[in-house]
């Protein structure tokens, strides 16, 4: 059987008469047709097909590519009269007229002729091959009329839709219609049962640039009394790979999920710890060039140089100004020249030039590590913060998806076998995995070091000997001031790093709590602290003067006349309030920048001052004075009273002693309360020897909301009370306390006479101890008329609970023989109150501080010995703790009678 040739298939050509242009030759016509030159342009084949970029593609240049290969000697009057490129089906067509005798059938010969000698001059031509394509450039007759568009989702594709305007056409006259143009797969009709209009039909070519000529060369072509309408299908390419896979999902998705996994670690990790190094080494940095350095470090000051008027900015460059700054600088330095041991820390206040301390006492080191913690803080989820993480460590690539893709495994694994797989990962094990990364390129630079150092015959030996500037040193920029859910993560992995030798760890916060976190995180060694402080007063007051320096923030709005009087106003009326502003708001910048914006906005001093002052006012009243009832209720690691307490104190002192506050009644020695107060920046603690030695108002300004406070009447009175309450609770409590262990010592288990007795007795030494050290040394009088306790305790017992109790050793004498000149009864003792003096026969009054010489007792008789020493101190204990409730329930009923006069 004789293979089948496209050749054998007959080809037509439209042809159109052209009354309007008759023919040079009388007897003929002039007619048009087209013919559509194929492999002209490369076929676009997807929108990210840059072959058809990198042509000239300009209208002009492609006409005249194009009609380079139409032959100039053709037959019939053949001239061209326009040129059509179709970029993205890669062709051209080209409209000509010829003269023909005035018949279809001879025009269509003469036409179809014509196109033949054009294909056969492209076969034979130089012209005829492109590099794009290696099969020679064709050129085929135009059978309707085409379509032309630009659509950019109608790209070419191999399957053609035929529409039918008409009767359906057989498989058989489809495929004598597009045999032509190029080899068919397939002809695909439309179903019987589909009632779809128009009715169409798939013809499905072997070769794009069949399909492309087909669709150019065919549309608007009418067969019997049918037209058609060709348009692009649109191919949903599946390989037969991929259609195998998702046939057997069930063993190649954990195959896959090992395969990536397996890919991750053998070929991501020694990319990630290279791009790690880079990080830290910087040794494709671009900007240590000297030409794009110095064109860097120009732009950077030309930038300053502009903003300089900016008052925050100038107040950020006013750092130098805080005090201790270049001591707490050379002391960092000094730290960073010793072997990593432990961790610095460096507080202080917002603005007071941590990051300025660092950055200098730091910039002569070789690697450096930043991780700011304010950036990762700003994150929404934990995802986000790892990936920026990865990010200020120069670990890449990170692939967040496997994360999920991980746990999904590892849910189905589960859910069919009954127990996990153990492959989950979640942000945290992200982070370690970070963390440990860094942790190996740390130890490569150290062996690196080491081995350089031995090559050059350094006497640098070990880790712990390199040279400062070989160190790393990880900054852990703002760190515990956020709320991060990898706190404790990084603290731990920078500990290890540190105990290993490998680098320096620097923390900058500007809380105190955060110093304590720390200490957790590396128990066996203490932290260094550097604790830098606000500017002097000097200080602010030069950087608010530079700040309000400025003319009137609005002068467009004046006169010129009035700019110059304006502000020499300005001046003078702030000159004055310049040094109170700076004497309230001290050298803590945030305050001082609000002043500055509040000044600049249009308000005076003094009310920008004071709008201040209310403010802090309120945030100590909402925040400190939270368990109140006027502002409602909060949970906090101190109480109202201890915050008044203490807010009285430092209300009449500039600073007050820690360990007092903490030992004090409220605080009972827990320091609990007071770092919370510290990390809610209500007080800030200044450290000696790396310890807490003295507390101060949280800001400056709040020295003076301490004083308004106290001030309020009202409130003071209030809190005053509550504050006596709880001292008296407290104190009540003690007493109670001594009762139960004087009664757990069987004290009082005779009478009332015998608790009398007791407590007269002691009073009887109190006495007795008091007169001698009131009496000069060495002078003693063993005068008869001294009673002894023993005799005393005697008589009280025959005076039973009626008995008296003389002050004084001397006064127990004459009232034993003058039937007493002054009467107190061992209950005015214990609460201290006055004597009663009786005047004598001569109208004098006993005197009640005359010296007597009385030996100490040491004996007190129905107490046993082991006893003597304790029972005395509780007693005494119940005596000072009444002395102290008496004077507080005073104070409560004067305040008390305050708050009702208001």
């Amino acid at each position: 059987m004789r293979p089948f040739s496209a050749a054998h298939i007959r080809r037509s050509i439209h042809v159109e008469a052209q009354p309007d242009k008759p023919a040079d030759i009388p007897g003929l016509a002039t007619y048009r047709a087209g013919l559509f030159i194929d492999k002209v342009f490369p076929l676009k084949m997807s929108a990210l097909d840059i072959r058809p970029y990198l042509m000239n593609r300009s209208q002009q240049a492609m006409t005249n590519k194009v009609a380079s290969l139409i032959p100039a000697d053709l037959p019939h009057q053949f001239t061209v009269t326009r040129i059509e490129p179709h970029r993205r089906d890669g062709g051209s067509i080209v409209y000509f007229t010829f003269a023909s005798e005035p018949t279809q059938e001879e025009a269509k010969r003469v036409g179809k002729s014509l196109v033949d000698a054009v294909d056969a001059f492209l076969a034979t031509s130089a012209r005829g091959r492109n590099w794009f394509d290696f099969a020679p450039i064709r050129s085929l007759p135009v059978k309707g009329v085409p379509f032309s568009e630009d659509i950019v989702r109608m790209l070419p594709s191999r399957r053609v839709r035929v529409e039918f305007g008409g009767p359906d056409l057989t498989v058989e006259q489809l495929f004598n219609e597009f045999r032509q143009f190029g080899k068919i797969v397939d002809i695909e009709m439309q179903p019987t049962s589909c009632k779809d209009t128009p009715r169409w039909a798939v013809v499905h070519f072997a070769k794009l640039r069949a399909a492309t000529s087909a669709r150019n060369c065919v549309h608007g072509d009418v067969v019997g009394v049918t037209r058609l309408q060709l348009s692009y299908v649109r191919e949903m390419h599946e390989n037969f790979i991929v259609r195998w896979i998702k046939e057997h999902q069930k063993f190649i998705i954990p195959l896959a999920a090992a395969a990536l996994i397996a890919a991750i670690y053998a070929v991501f990790d020694p990319i990630r710890e290279f791009c790690v190094e880079n990080k830290i080494t910087g040794r494709f940095d671009l900007s240590k060039l000297p030409l794009i350095g110095g064109v860097r470090q120009a732009a950077v000051r030309s930038l300053l140089w502009r903003g300089q008027n900016d008052s925050t900015s100038a107040i950020g460059q006013e750092v130098s100004a805080w005090t201790g700054l270049a001591e707490q600088r050379e002391r960092l330095a000094a730290f960073l020249n010793e072997p990593p041991e432990s961790f610095i820390v460096v507080t202080g206040p917002h603005g007071s030039g941590k990051t300025a301390v660092v950055e200098q006492a730091t910039q002569d080191k070789q690697y450096r590590i930043m991780i700011d913690a304010n950036k990762l803080g700003s994150q929404h989820s934990e995802l986000e913060q790892m990936s920026l993480l990865a990010r200020q460590l120069g670990w890449w690539p990170v692939f967040n998806s496997i994360i999920g893709i991980t746990n999904t495994i590892d849910l189905m694994v589960a859910a069919t076998t009954g127990s996990k797989a153990g492959i989950s990962a979640t942000p945290e094990s992200q982070v370690r995995r970070i963390l440990e990364c860094m942790a190996l390129v740390l130890n490569k630079i150290r062996l690196r070091s080491q081995k350089n150092l031995a090559a050059t015959g350094s006497e640098h030996q070990s880790s712990k000997t390199l040279p400062p500037a070989m160190v790393p040193v990880i900054v852990l920029d703002n760190f515990m001031d956020k709320d991060l859910p990898f706190t404790t993560v990084i603290l731990e992995w920078a500990a290890s790093v540190v105990e290993a030798g490998l680098a320096h760890c620097i923390v900058t916060t500007s809380g105190i709590s955060g110093y304590h976190e720390i200490q957790r995180a590396q128990p066996q060694r203490a932290a260094s602290l550097l604790s830098l402080d606000d500017a002097t007063p000097m200080g602010a007051i030069s950087l608010l003067q530079k700040q309000l320096s400025a003319s009137d923030p609005a002068p467009k709005q004046r006169d010129d006349s009035h700019d110059d009087a304006a502000a020499a106003a300005v001046d003078m009326a702030t000159s004055d309030q310049i040094a109170m502003a700076a004497g309230v708001l001290g050298g803590r910048l945030e305050d001082l920048q609000l002043f500055v914006h509040k000044v600049h906005s249009g308000e005076s001093p003094a009310a920008a001052l004071e709008d201040i002052i209310q403010r802090s006012i309120t945030e100590i009243r909402k925040y400190a004075f939270a368990n109140d009832s006027e502002v409602g209720q909060c949970e906090h690691t101190w109480t109202p009273e201890q915050f008044w307490y203490l807010l009285t104190e430092l209300a009449h002192h500039d600073s007050v002693e820690y360990d007092r506050m903490r030992n004090s009644a409220l605080f009972a020695g827990n320091d609990v309360a007071l770092l919370g107060l510290a990390e809610a920046q209500l007080i800030t603690m200044t450290y000696d020897n790396d310890r807490p030695s003295r507390i101060r108002p949280g800001r400056p300004v709040y020295g003076v909301a301490f004083d308004r406070i106290l001030e309020d009447p009202g409130f003071a009175s209030s809190m005053s009370i509550k504050m006596n309450k709880k001292f008296i609770e407290l104190e009540t409590a003690k007493i109670r306390k001594a009762e139960e262990e004087l009664a757990l010592l069987n004290v009082f288990r005779a009478s009332v006479d015998a608790h009398n007795t007791l407590t007269a007795g002691i009073a009887l030494m109190a006495a007795s101890k008091d007169a001698n050290h009131r009496r000069p040394h060495g002078s003693r009088d063993e005068s008869s008329d001294v009673i002894h306790p023993e005799a005393y305790i005697a008589q009280a017992l025959r005076t039973g609970s009626s008995a008296t109790a003389p002050a004084t050793a001397n006064g127990a004498a004459l009232a034993s023989r003058d039937g007493g000149k002054q009467k107190q009864s061992w209950r005015d003792w214990l609460l201290r109150r006055p004597a009663k003096p009786i005047a004598d026969s001569s109208g004098a009054h006993a005197d009640a501080s005359a010296e007597g010489n009385v030996p100490a007792p040491t004996v007190v008789p129905g107490i046993p010995y082991e006893l003597q020493g304790r029972v005395q101190f509780l007693l005494r204990t119940i005596h000072k703790s009444q002395q102290k409730i008496d004077r507080w329930d005073a104070e409560t009923q004067a305040n008390a009678v305050r708050l009702a006069s208001l």
